[in-house]
């Protein structure tokens, strides 16, 4: 009987530490990953009236507005002025759906849990005073708007990146969705997060061939960016951890435009980022990073994330591209009338396992070809493909889009200014 009840404890004993060692996984080691995993709403509709962090472009436009409870009139939900034009960035925050985007990937900076913005100081340990978080981004609200008005109704995605230091200075995907009206539009549960349009610029791969016109370069190009499948590790929640390189290259356009960033880069592919800073302050001190109150808690520093070429083997890239961009020609007029050389890739996109189907297009550019400082690349999906059999190849309507969209980079000047040392 003594040896049964021996045993009985010992398995007793047993189940409890694995039930503390569990639960002590789910409060402390894992809380924050099951905060953000796909299915969790409840994080996201108790964050609903309570004070939030304004999200702020580049150039100082409100993307999502500041919620203070306590201010006579404001509102309580989370509102996004600008609807589908940062759907697939800020994302959303609704009680029914959840969050995505930024909404997701910073809801503890933004809702003020993070260390950084909760405790300032020591004092802070002895006091109760609530602290909340202002993102500020590296997107530019003009080339946002000049690449979604380039695009046009056409499905896909235009990136434009930074090549130094990896910031995302627009990033458009098509289609798209009003994030003001999520719960409205789909009612039902978990049908919620499959039924939105997903990103085609960092979620969606396509399998891409180069054209004859951008010669060798442009087959060097992606044969040497699908030998780095994995995510990039953009700060926006859903990319794919590995794409597959089963017909072909396969790539996302955000992987096509850090591919295309590496040549400009000496051959150092950076890891792209949309949020350029973070302030903390106290509900109710202003917005964005106009609040006088606001500390800055956080820069984002340029990182590398590989070499995807050598030095001189991306010196070689630059010059071809840009011979072939002379061939066209493509250069760029900015609003002084001043031309600037650019330099080109482009060719056929096809969707994942359907190789016999239409072709869309695709295109890089690089520009000035001098000394790139910005990086673009679009994505036609092939239903939406117009003038793909153009002989020209590097000519297509992609590459148009693409100098549209560095034109804008560039007489806006929207190129960031790096914080830390780079590569």
């Amino acid at each position: 009987m003594s040896r049964r009840i021996a045993r009985l404890a010992v398995v007793l004993g047993a189940g409890f530490i694995v039930l503390l060692v569990q639960l002590s996984n789910i409060g402390y080691f894992s809380a924050e990953s099951l905060r953000q995993h796909d299915f969790n709403r409840r994080a996201a509709a108790a964050a609903l009236g309570q004070a939030r962090g304004a999200i702020t472009s580049a150039d100082g436009e409100t993307i999502a507005p500041a919620i203070d409870p306590d201010a006579l009139g404001a509102r309580r939900l989370r509102t996004y002025p600008h609807g589908p034009l940062y759907a697939h960035v800020a994302g959303y925050l609704a009680p029914e759906a959840g969050a995505d985007g930024l909404e997701r990937s910073y809801d503890a900076e933004l809702s003020g849990r993070a260390a950084d913005i909760a405790l300032r100081d020591v004092s802070d340990l002895f006091a109760d005073s609530d602290r909340i978080g202002d993102l500020g981004l590296t997107v530019h609200h003009g080339v946002q708007l000049t690449v979604r008005a380039a695009l046009g109704d056409r499905d896909g995605a235009v990136v434009v990146v930074h090549p130094q230091t990896g910031a995302i200075l627009a990033l458009w995907s098509r289609p798209s969705f009003d994030p003001n009206i999520v719960d409205g539009l789909m009612p039902d549960g978990p049908a919620l997060a499959t039924g939105l349009p997903d990103a085609r610029a960092y979620q969606r791969s396509y399998v891409l061939t180069a054209d004859a016109a951008s010669g060798a370069s442009g087959e060097t190009l992606l044969q040497r960016a699908s030998t780095q499948p994995a995510a990039t590790g953009i700060d926006l929640p859903g990319e794919p951890d590995a794409i597959a390189q089963l017909d072909g290259v396969t790539l996302t356009p955000l992987q096509l435009a850090l591919a295309a960033a590496a040549v400009a880069n000496e051959g150092v592919r950076m890891r792209p980022h949309v949020v350029h800073q973070i302030k903390a302050r106290a509900p109710g001190a202003g917005t964005g990073d106009a609040a006088a109150s606001a500390d800055v808690v956080q820069e984002v520093a340029a990182s590398s994330i590989d070499s995807l070429f050598e030095p001189d083997e991306a010196a070689s890239l630059l010059q071809a591209m840009t011979s072939a961009a002379e061939q066209v020609p493509i250069r760029l007029v900015l609003t002084d009338g001043v031309e600037v050389a650019a330099a080109v890739a482009g060719g056929a996109a096809g969707s994942v396992g359907d190789l016999g189907g239409p072709a869309g297009s695709w295109a890089v550019l690089l520009a000035p070809a001098d000394g790139p400082t910005v990086s673009v690349a679009v994505l036609i999906e092939p239903d939406a493909a117009l003038d793909v059999g153009d002989p020209q190849g590097s000519g297509t309507l992609a590459t148009m889009i693409a100098a549209t969209a560095a034109e804008a980079a560039l007489a806006l000047r929207a190129v960031p200014t790096p914080v830390g040392d780079g590569p």
